[in-house]
């Protein structure tokens, strides 16, 4: 039975086995592995602003997921970047959906209004499960990322999280470290009574 949870920097060495699966792949345009010092600091950091999820089964920690931004640049505090991972044996388990849904209904929380992820060329899995979750095409970056020998496109699309006709002026974006634990704690346990 898999279960979802907020990350915690004990996570690292778990989080980098998974993205150690990707990284010769142009589903990232990363080029090496993160130490484990660097991941355990970017679980703090980003759990600070935003929300950083794990997805374990059985088998332990089978993918993580959390959301980025520029909260420097406070006109765009209400935009997310979204990012996935899941192992690549336990793809096909509706994992991506139930991690994405999650830093969605999050984000909600903390006033978010739009969410975006980019897609490299010759990922349909993420561009699939993009669409499922009822994100649309943005655009294209032609020939942007440079991997394995070769130029790759990559897709930006775009989610709304709210109803609003954006008229009025938004509520202020609140950090993940100061939202309402039992909201928090809610989102996750109907998003994990789902997975059962």
């Amino acid at each position: 039975m898999a279960h979802i949870r907020p990350a915690s920097v004990k996570d690292a060495p778990a989080l980098l086995e998974i993205l150690k699966q990707y990284i010769e792949t142009p589903i990232t345009l990363e080029y090496a592995l993160p130490s484990a010092e660097e991941m355990e600091k970017k679980i703090a950091s980003v759990s600070e602003q935003y929300p950083f999820i794990v997805i374990e089964n059985e088998q332990g920690i089978v993918g993580y997921a959390y959301a980025k931004g520029d909260p420097e640049k406070s006109g765009l505090s209400w935009n997310a970047e979204l990012v996935a991972f899941i192992k690549l044996n336990q793809r096909g388990h509706h994992y991506g959906t139930g991690v994405m849904s999650v830093l969605m209904d999050i984000l909600r929380l903390q006033n978010v209004r739009n969410v975006y992820s980019y897609v490299t060329e010759g990922n349909p899995r993420s561009d699939s499960l993009h669409r499922k979750l009822g994100f649309t095409y943005c655009g294209v970056l032609h020939k942007t990322g440079y991997k394995n020998g070769r130029w790759l496109d990559v897709e930006l699309l775009e989610k709304r999280l709210c109803d609003e006709d954006f008229r009025e002026e938004p509520q202020a974006f609140v950090k993940a470290s100061e939202l309402d634990k039992t909201a928090v704690d809610r989102i996750l346990e109907n998003a994990n009574h789902e997975l059962d």
